[in-house]
């Protein structure tokens, strides 16, 4: 704009020949003395509004900026703080093109935001350079606020009550806001170089460019200049457009280097919330600009038709607002799970309850894998402090376990009545899901963060809530089915010992009086002698099977040599042993033979006693870090369906196996014989 009159009287720089073809504007401007004028003002130009337009955008774009992060991060000191310091700058911009214009209420508003900037710049900087500056009791902050509240008062005082002392006000001014400016691009430098992260080292830099290429060009060229007189020595546009830089090395940062521990700025929420605002506006504005008929305005009737019309426009939002979310799940993010197909896989894949290990590793896993996180921690434990890890799934579990676990007591211990608690870490979601079945608390379950940094969608919540019961029995039966696996091998030990002390006592009592009882009886009466050498026989017999010591003598391949005769001496069945990688000599922990053979024993018993076979074929090998031994008959064989109906043999052999961390397989079917497969790890 041009100035035409001050104070009523023509300004001495007009052209009195010009047209005013605009109305000209009445207004009051505050001049660099800090005196109030009555001014009359021409039209502005062209470039002027062009101008006005960029700082605008850049002020939005700060204050957009600055929004996003303290939204992403709400928790933490230096993101509130860069909120204000990019808060303030908007501001700063907005006022810009009233300012320059000299309008009192502009140049007071920013200089005071302004001002704002110097007291949050510097706070923000030492706080994200992580120095003792940014400690809890750093008083830079402090320090700088009181300054800005004397540098602000005293602006007050020359504007209302000693003008004159707006001379020194301004440089003051203008030194604090420098002043701030330089020691922030003076600590991110010293971060730039010290700093032991490389990722550090980058963000510290990229911030410092920015900064400083959109700082210091403007306080060099333009305040300076402008506080000794001599104006600006930059085209108008150019300090805007360098401004532009700090924004965009923070976005920059953040998206790269995560920047104040921000992995993605917009996340899906906000993109919902966008489109639902922007549709809402849109029903809105059909609403308003769409005129009511005639007849239905002259109609006394009138607000019926309204309240239909309104009631209308809500059911089309909703129904609206539900489609524009569609689309924004499968043509921006295209992750969408289709809740209900993935809750019956789960419950279909649903593994037995086997080995509490294994199932607690797959379901970790399969939660993964269905809600898209980076982590998942499964604990288990009747009590929040007792609780230990059971199984981890995830690229980022060593992180999570070194930074999120130690400060979960707490927080555990007074949510164990919530089934889903949602906890924040950075910019981060969590989930923190309790386990428990019929009142039983049986541990927790920390899901998270979600993959790209994403918030956790309310569907994957009640998806989450919805699989937990199914978790918590799953984890139920593997308990239970642990505690009974315990119990068997308490009484598979039990009874091998009390299998030991009857041999024993076999052995040193009726065993030891039948020996001299067929060693008195007269040659005569060979019809007792023979009598008394088969009783002796017979309870030899009994305590070999009972504890053969052959097998604690010489080991597992003797053992079945042996045993595999004594089968084809009283059954007339041909039963064979075939070793692959094993050789007799070859020895391995005792509860490994020991479960080995009783599975041997047992097997070779039923094929006698129900397979009606011919012979049974024994192996053992070595494959790889395992044991395998099949037993193998030519006998009637039985169906799978019946497995389990026949008494304790099968599933005795089964637990015997299971005991020692090995595995159990039975393959038959009628008139095909059977096959007992067992695999034990060697240790």
């Amino acid at each position: 704009m041009e100035v035409l009159a001050i104070n009523g009287q023509p300004y001495a720089k007009v052209n009195t020949d010009i047209t005013i073809d605009e109305p000209i504007r009445q207004t009051r401007l505050l001049s660099t003395t800090g005196e109030l004028l009555d001014v009359e003002l021409s039209p502005k130009s062209a470039s002027q509004g062009r101008e006005n337009f960029f700082m605008w955008t850049l002020g939005g774009v700060f204050a957009l900026l600055g929004t996003t992060v303290v939204l992403r991060r709400p928790d933490l000191h230096a993101a509130r703080m860069f909120w204000l310091f990019a808060g303030m700058t908007a501001i700063a911009l907005a006022a810009g093109p009233s300012s320059g214009l000299g309008f009192a209420w502009a140049r007071i508003v920013q200089v005071l935001s302004l001002v704002g900037v110097g007291a949050t710049l510097l706070p923000f900087v030492s706080m994200l350079t992580r120095d003792r500056l940014a400690s809890g009791r750093s008083l830079v902050a402090p320090i700088f606020a009181s300054l800005g509240i004397i540098i602000t008062a005293s602006y007050g005082a020359s504007l209302f009550f000693v003008p004159p002392l707006y001379q020194l006000v301004r440089p003051m001014f203008l030194l604090y806001v420098s002043t701030s400016v330089v020691a922030a691009v003076g600590l991110l430098a010293v971060k730039g170089v010290r700093q032991r992260s490389p990722a550090g080292r980058q963000q510290a830099r990229i911030v410092l460019l920015g900064i400083a290429l959109g700082t210091l060009p403007v306080i060099s060229l333009t305040v300076v200049p402008e506080a000794l007189g001599y104006g600006s020595l930059l085209p108008v546009h150019l300090p805007i457009l360098a401004l532009g830089l700090i924004p965009v090395s923070f976005a920059y940062a953040i998206l790269q280097y995560q920047l104040l521990g921000i992995r993605k700025l917009v996340h899906r929420g906000m993109v919902y919330g966008l489109a639902t605002f922007a549709l809402l506006l849109l029903v809105a504005l059909v609403l308003t600009l769409a005129p009511l008929p005639n007849e239905v305005v002259a109609n006394e009737s009138q607000p019926v038709w309204v309240s239909t019309i309104l009631v209308g426009a809500v059911l089309l939002f909703f129904v609206l607002r539900r489609s524009a979310l569609w689309l924004v799940d499968n043509f921006i993010y295209r992750d969408v799970v289709n809740y209900r197909s993935a809750l019956e896989v789960f419950r279909r894949d649903l593994p037995a309850p086997d080995r509490l290990p294994e199932v607690a590793e797959l379901i970790a896993r399969r939660l993964a894998q269905i809600v898209h996180v980076e982590s998942v921690l499964l604990y288990l434990g009747h009590e929040p402090a007792q609780c230990q890890l059971t199984a981890a799934a995830g690229e980022r579990t060593q992180e999570i376990l070194g930074h999120v676990r130690p400060h979960l007591e707490t927080y555990i211990e007074g949510s164990k009545t919530r089934e889903l608690a949602e906890l924040h870490w950075e910019s981060d979601s969590l989930l923190l899901v309790n386990l428990s079945v019929w009142g039983r608390y049986l541990g927790y379950v920390l899901l998270g963060p979600k993959m790209g940094g994403e918030i956790f969608l309310e569907e994957e919540k009640r998806l989450v809530a919805t699989i937990t019961p199914l978790l918590a029995l799953a984890f139920e039966k593997s308990m239970l089915s642990e505690e009974l696996r315990g119990v068997n091998q308490r009484l598979t030990k039990a009874e091998e010992a009390e299998r030991g002390r009857i041999a024993g006592d076999l052995h040193d009592g009726p065993l030891q009086k039948a020996i001299t009882l067929a060693g008195g009886v007269s040659s005569t009466g060979n019809g007792q002698v023979n009598l008394a050498r088969q009783l002796v026989l017979e309870l030899r017999e009994i305590c070999s099977r009972l504890r053969p010591a052959i097998l604690d003598d010489l080991g597992i391949v003797p053992a079945l040599d042996w045993l595999l005769d004594g089968v084809s001496q009283q059954s007339g069945i041909k039963a064979l042993l075939s070793l692959l990688n094993v050789s007799e000599e070859d020895r391995f922990s005792p509860e490994t033979e020991l479960a080995l053979f009783r599975v041997t024993q047992e097997a070779t018993n039923n094929a006698v006693k129900h397979a009606k076979g011919t012979s049974v074929e024994v192996s053992l090998s070595r494959e790889g870090h395992s044991l395998v031994l099949k037993v193998a008959d030519d006998g009637i064989g039985f169906a799978a369906s019946s497995y389990g109906k026949g008494g304790f043999g099968l599933s005795g052999m089964r637990e015997r196996v299971m005991q020692v961390g090995g595995s159990f397989e039975i393959n038959s079917a009628p008139e095909l014989g059977t096959t007992i497969i067992a695999r034990v790890p060697l240790g």
